[in-house]
């Protein structure tokens, strides 16, 4: 990535900005506010980073959101079928169900990123009624580890994503949903961390 593109400050925006989509589903006003082109200026500083694959497959996403005839309920619809739906049926957006050979909620994973947040004097948000380990979580998570200049915590923490994260992107493929915006966006969140695991964290000022 370049050297703007990797910047403390723009990395957290990043996670921040991953998270609030897997959070939950995009409201009327967000999604009117990506067709209208919000988005493009990220979308184009990542393809400028390097991501020119995976923002194309996010263009071609947000193209076929523009000519649904239901773009909202079709988007809702592929949200809950693709991270909302019992554990084998759909990417559970879960560090525990990469553990081991079958798929469990609330497993050591769990329990450990709940102590992590703990130790950092953080908590889970009451009106996010979700397990500790949620993707959503884990992302604000790397957030605020960069807003606060912890690089090798974040460093840590993203190698830690990327031991389960390429199986729930694999499941996120083959998901049943009709438009292909999510498993366009799990590919474009993946080569994100993997890009940032590759190349040493930036150094904060000090």
């Amino acid at each position: 990535m370049t050297e703007t593109a990797s910047s403390t400050d723009q990395r957290a925006a990043l996670y921040a900005w991953f998270a609030t989509l897997y959070a939950r589903e995009l409201s009327t006003k967000q999604l009117q506010a990506w067709l209208d082109g919000a988005a493009e200026p990220l979308l184009s500083t990542l393809e400028e980073a390097g991501f020119a694959t995976e923002i194309q497959d996010m263009r071609r996403a947000l193209d076929s959101l523009r000519v649904s005839s239901a773009a909202q309920l079709d988007l809702a619809a592929d949200f809950t079928s693709s991270f909302l739906l019992d554990l084998h049926s759909c990417a559970a957006p879960y560090a525990s169900c990469y553990q081991g050979d079958s798929p469990q909620l609330f497993g050591p994973a769990e329990k450990a990123m709940r102590h992590q947040l703990n130790a950092l004097g953080l908590g889970v948000d009451s009106q996010f009624a979700e397990a500790a380990d949620h993707l959503a979580l884990q992302l604000e998570l790397l957030s605020w580890l960069a807003t606060a200049r912890r690089e090798s915590e974040e460093a840590t923490h993203i190698a830690s994503m990327l031991q389960w994260l390429p199986r729930f992107v694999s499941k996120a493929q083959h998901t049943p949903a009709q438009l292909p915006f999510y498993p366009a966006l799990s590919r474009l969140l993946l080569q994100v961390l993997q890009e940032l695991a590759a190349e040493e964290l930036p150094h904060a000022d000090v």
